[in-house]
């Protein structure tokens, strides 16, 4: 039941994620998804991920969602490419630095309590020219009424949809932790005017400079597709 329910409420967000994801994700790739869920996207994109010869280490702490997800691994004859753990990422450690080329948060870094910890510590196991992927809804402007039906939304479906994630937020903590982003896509527009955005980011020494959020959020503009 809680799986039906899962994808019934966030279906559209996962297929959008993992459509575009595996579609920016490059062949060979090693990736870490984090929170990677019941793995309802295995039914639709197990094709994909065998022609791309991707490796994916998933990540999730909820038990009943990842016994689906390892039914479904199984079913599609993904076991050689797909391994799971029922770990949170903050408790996680890879083999050794340097191990994925992307680092899939998928619909997952809201859920964080303290992002930016999060993000200093997983930018270590990142590859060379390794990239951090995040699938999350965003907002321009506040907006009270989802700040306050999101919390209260678990109680009633037993899904976390975590807090409210705003550009101007977003982009302040990407560059006080010297990301620089490689692309942002506005993929959906949503009823509730949030948008569906796949953004990519990648570690990058401090700026010899000073820097500004202004001159951040124009580079990101000039590789934004609306």
């Amino acid at each position: 039941m809680r799986n039906k329910l899962y994808e019934w409420l966030i279906g559209d967000a996962t297929d959008c994620c993992y459509r575009s994801s595996l579609d920016y994700f490059t062949e060979n790739a090693v990736i870490l998804d984090v929170g990677i869920g019941n793995g309802v996207m295995v039914k639709d994109y197990h094709a994909a991920i065998k022609k791309k010869r991707l490796q994916i280490i998933g990540l999730d702490i909820n038990s009943t969602y990842l016994r689906q997800c390892q039914m479904l691994v199984e079913d599609y004859d993904l076991s050689d490419r797909i391994k799971l753990y029922q770990q949170a990422v903050e408790a996680f450690n890879p083999h050794q630095n340097g191990s994925f080329d992307f680092i899939l948060f998928s619909m997952s870094f809201m859920l964080l309590k303290d992002q930016a910890a999060v993000l200093e510590r997983v930018a270590n196991w990142l590859r060379p020219q390794g990239e951090i992927v995040f699938f999350q809804t965003m907002f321009k402007h506040r907006n009270r009424f989802i700040e306050v039906l999101k919390p209260r939304l678990k109680n009633l479906t037993t899904i976390d949809f975590g807090k409210m994630t705003y550009d101007a937020d977003f982009y302040d903590l990407l560059e006080k932790l010297h990301f620089s982003v490689q692309m942002d896509r506005c993929m959906k527009r949503t009823w509730y005017n949030g948008t569906y955005r796949i953004i990519s980011a990648r570690p990058s020494p401090p700026p010899v400079g000073p820097a500004t959020h202004k001159d951040s959020a124009k580079t990101a503009q000039t590789r934004r597709a609306t």
